[in-house]
């Protein structure tokens, strides 16, 4: 924390001498946790392909053991600071194992790091390019004192719970507009695609939206927008929360809604037809999705995540359909499951397999050349990704809770759900 405004208005002033500094961004272990490192350029690049790989120890963020702890970064996209300002950069960057050599065939490629989900939800996208899929989504987060842990606005101690502060004006009910109208300028700046944001309804909450974007593009952009929000809480001194419940009351609590569309859903006159196939796969699916909705994303839903329930304009349901899509016989339609801590990677592939039929990638053992050894070193390390960071049992007792969840297909076996990109070999997906 900085001692003082004026401390850090003078360091950002000096000069860098025609530096660029940029911020390497990467998720953590457990799917949901940004971490990033700061290089120093001799000048601003031109294109993300001009950027070098990197490393980090993977021991200290839940991606790899002490004795082999290099994970590497490759560089995916390149977005304007708006924290530091002038020619700095944000690096979204995806995770892989470090090169090994073998006596025989000499050097090997990097292979996909298990906590690596952007790479294969890129595949899937490609292999879905002709239906277009889009998507925007809807992010809650919580604004909580650094002291208390509690939401700013709330009395320390007293229950959070649904209030009269959805959409709302005046500081008593909309606690911390400064900072959400901050960040909105902030991402704008950045080039994210972001298109609006308002006060949520418990005090505290707030959400904003991204999208509409094409494919591999939300995922980009919602992490860049998560990391962004981060950085200018600890400006702004305070502590933004994506975990669904961060304090306990009777509240809805912090959600991702993800918005969907497709080439098929968007055409006229028969649109309507295929979001009714899309809510339908997606119902025979419900299990298999919630396990991949993020941490806590059942308990934040209650009784209500033991069935799958699409409404019109129905918040309650777990897909919304606007009256608009019924009126025009085409549109879009939205999930509300997700949780706020989802990794949007994970969720928008598994979105596009279950309604567009694209092949699923699964688990099918180690792959060669894995310098971890075998997938239950991923798998009990917290090295895995989404859903495979958490272990299957745990979702389940979870979901058990609260009661038998009688949706989950019975022939489909958990470890086929954790989606470990490292263990997914290339026939898995379809040719890109």
């Amino acid at each position: 924390m900085l001692a003082n405004d004026d401390l850090a208005r003078h360091y950002a002033s000096l000069s860098t001498r025609g530096k660029c500094l940029a911020e390497y961004i990467f998720v953590g272990g457990n799917g949901s946790d940004l971490h990033s490192k700061s290089r120093v350029l001799d000048a601003k690049p031109k294109s993300v392909e001009e950027l070098r790989p990197w490393h980090f120890d993977g021991s200290q963020t839940g991606q790899a053991p002490a004795s082999s702890s290099a994970v590497y970064l490759r560089p995916r996209a390149i977005y304007p600071d708006p924290v530091r300002g002038g020619d700095h950069i944000l690096v979204l960057c995806d995770t892989y194992t470090p090169p090994t050599v073998e006596s025989d065939s000499g050097a090997q490629q990097m292979q996909l790091h298990p906590s690596n989900n952007r790479a294969p939800c890129e595949r899937v996208m490609r292999a879905a390019a002709s239906s277009a899929p889009v998507f925007s989504c809807e992010q809650q987060y919580s604004l909580l004192d650094p002291k208390t842990g509690w939401p700013v606005g709330l009395p320390e101690g007293s229950m959070a719970g649904t209030s009269n502060s959805y959409c709302a004006s005046g500081a008593a009910l909309a606690s911390g507009r400064d900072f959400q109208d901050a960040h909105l300028r902030a991402c704008m700046h950045a080039g994210v695609r972001i298109s609006g944001g308002h006060a949520e309804a418990a005090v505290g909450q707030w959400s904003y939206c991204v999208g509409p974007c094409r494919g591999i593009e939300l995922g980009d952009q919602l992490w860049i927008s998560r990391f962004i929000l981060l950085r200018m809480a600890d400006q702004f001194r305070t502590r933004a929360s994506f975990e669904p419940k961060p304090v306990p009351g009777d509240w809805q609590g912090n959600g991702a809604h993800v918005k969907v569309s497709t080439r098929e859903t968007r055409e006229a006159g028969r649109g309507w037809f295929a979001v009714q196939e899309h809510v339908r796969r997606l119902g025979a699916a419900h299990g298999q999705h919630l396990m991949a909705y993020g941490a806590g994303a059942a308990a934040r839903l209650g009784p209500s995540a033991l069935t799958f329930r699409a409404g019109m304009e129905d918040r309650r349901a777990a897909v919304r359909i606007p009256t608009t899509v019924l009126v025009n016989q085409c549109g879009w339609y939205e999930d509300r499951r997700p949780a706020a801590n989802m990794d949007p990677y994970l969720v928008t592939m598994l979105l596009v397999c279950t309604t567009l039929g694209v092949p699923l990638p699964v688990a099918r053992g180690s792959p060669s050349g894995s310098p971890t050894g075998d997938a239950s070193h991923a798998r009990s390390s917290g090295c895995g990704s989404g859903p495979a960071s958490r272990s299957s049992s745990a979702i389940l007792d979870e979901l058990d809770e609260l009661d038998e969840l009688g949706s989950f297909a019975p022939d489909t076996p958990p470890q086929a759900l954790g989606l470990l990109a490292a263990e997914c070999s290339s026939d898995n997906f379809l040719a890109a």
